[in-house]
């Protein structure tokens, strides 16, 4: 295998690698990210002025919009200039991020474009045009994703199972990234795997399929069988993704930046924060085995959880082997079964996390469906610690309280834990807190469809937000940042796929 001769993919991946470590020009950097903002700003003019017709009001909105495009690119320039020491160690990674950002403005300009231009079309029409660019700007990131990698990929797998934060072509387009990203050279997996044991692989090993059982964002998966016959599989973190992961994350931050502006709706910085938090939690393969273990031992009396045992000889910060467990994938298993099956699997998803946080204070952080398989039983496999939050005894017991309080409806009690926990509205009322944790909790009162929040969870958000915006949140714990991006995550699932759930009798028990 290591003599194997490199393959065209595995010559750019390498190509790319020793472009990412040369020396680039010393023209400043500051100047290079203030060309993108002119750039795009002359592009957007020039798109103005070459536009055909003769309606004022058209042409003035065009230009209205083109130069918020221009004081995006701005934005953009003055947050990197506010940050000159990271841009210092981004340097050597340049061109990947202006590659990611040159993207994202051309991204949001043609959405501001659309903006500018729906209102003087036919209804019909302007809804067509924004599923074409819908579905353009999607491609064009999965495109991105899979060819770059690193947190680029795993971002977009994050907000692949956001349906309430991104429109049907997104999702359709970023879903693909769960399980169907394209491999890297097994000979880069296998000089890994003999870098960090210390032997060759066929010493390690009586077989190891060449041929990826998975990619992920900034790992490869390999099938193998140690040398008394048990299967195993290998977790490789592909090489070089310490510094993709860093510049793709310091992308991340100058975007959220753009997009407070965009899409004020959502918190942009906190969610990138949490993001870059989660994705350097990943790095390092010993806090996965020390979480991995304690996982098992938390649920090794709970029969409806499957976890892998780690083979701790064969594994390193950078390598994991871990026992093979057979099963379907989870969005296989979902859309091949009846409704009792889904309502089944979905209950024990939902038991589990519920039993995580309440009981245990270990959350699996990272719930897209590339995580879970479903074996005979039918049981839930879990699978990728690397993201794991940890929640004290003290925490644990606030988050018990607040949802007795909920569930008993007792809204002094509630108001009083919450301003416990740091919540803090922007006039001191926990109202809009209140108001958005009853709707919530009076759909899951009885045993009803997930979608069915009072009807339709789109007014119930629209509903929300209508007070949020009169007295919006100005201080949100960060442990509910990250309650608030999984079960994000697992509603995404939920409200495709409808289960009939009971939370009262999935929370009832662990709150004794």
């Amino acid at each position: 295998m290591r003599g194997v001769q490199r393959s065209a993919s595995q010559r750019k991946y390498c190509c790319n690698r020793r472009h990412s470590r040369s020396n680039q020009s010393s023209r400043n950097l500051y100047e290079m990210f203030g060309g993108v903002a002119e750039m795009i700003a002359q592009n957007s003019v020039h798109l103005v002025t070459n536009v055909v017709g003769n309606v004022g009001k058209l042409v003035l909105e065009i230009q209205r919009d083109s130069m918020a495009v221009a004081r995006d690119s701005q934005a953009l320039y003055a947050s990197a200039k506010d940050n000159s020491a990271a841009m210092r160690d981004a340097w050597r990674a340049a061109p990947r991020v202006t590659r990611i950002m040159t993207s994202a403005l051309k991204i949001v300009a043609a959405y501001r474009i659309h903006n500018a231009l729906a209102p003087h079309m036919e209804p019909a029409q302007a809804t067509q045009k924004l599923e074409e660019l819908h579905k353009k700007s999607a491609e064009h990131v999965y495109e991105l994703c899979v060819e770059l990698r690193g947190a680029i990929l795993k971002i977009g797998q994050f907000f692949s199972c956001r349906r309430d934060l991104l429109a049907p072509a997104w999702i359709d387009a970023l879903s693909r990234l769960q399980d169907r990203v394209p491999p890297i050279p097994t000979s880069l997996v296998v000089e890994r795997i003999n870098e960090d044991l210390g032997k060759p692989v066929e010493e390690l090993f009586a077989q190891f399929d060449e041929n990826a059982l998975a990619t992920a964002s900034i790992a490869q998966v390999h099938a193998a069988v140690l040398h008394d016959g048990t299967p195993v599989v290998v977790k490789v973190q592909l090489p070089g993704i310490e510094a993709l992961v860093e510049s793709d994350l310091y992308a991340l931050s100058l975007m959220s930046t753009i997009l407070t502006e965009f899409l004020p709706a959502t918190d942009w910085h906190t969610l990138s924060n949490e993001l870059a938090h989660s994705v350097r939690q990943e790095l390092n393969y010993n806090t996965e085995i020390q979480n991995l273990n304690d996982f098992a031992a938390h649920f090794a009396d709970d029969e409806t959880i499957v976890l892998p045992t780690v083979y701790q000889e064969l594994s390193s910060e950078r390598v994991l082997t871990m026992s093979r467990i057979d099963g379907h994938s989870l969005l296989e298993f979902l859309e091949n079964r009846p409704q009792n099956d889904i309502d089944r699997i979905f209950t024990i998803l939902i038991q589990s996390y519920c039993a995580q946080i309440l009981r245990h204070g270990l959350l699996h952080s990272d719930p897209h469906p590339g995580n879970f398989m479903v074996c005979d039983g039918p049981t839930l496999a879990v699978l990728d610690f690397g993201n794991v939050q940890r929640f004290s005894p003290s925490e644990r017991n606030a988050y018990s309280g607040l949802v007795m309080a909920a569930l008993s409806k007792d809204q002094e009690q509630l108001a009083d834990l919450l301003g416990d926990m740091g919540f803090r509205t922007k006039n001191g009322d926990v109202g809009p807190l209140l108001e958005f944790a009853h709707m919530l909790l009076e759909a899951f009162s009885t045993d009803v469809t997930f979608d069915a929040l009072a009807m339709d969870p789109f007014v119930q958000l629209e509903r929300a937000m209508a007070i949020a915006k009169e007295n919006p949140v100005v201080q949100i714990p960060q442990n509910f940042v990250l309650l608030g991006r999984v079960f994000g995550a697992l509603s995404g699932l939920m409200l495709k796929y409808q289960p009939r759930i009971n939370l009262m009798q999935i929370v009832l028990p662990l709150l004794v």
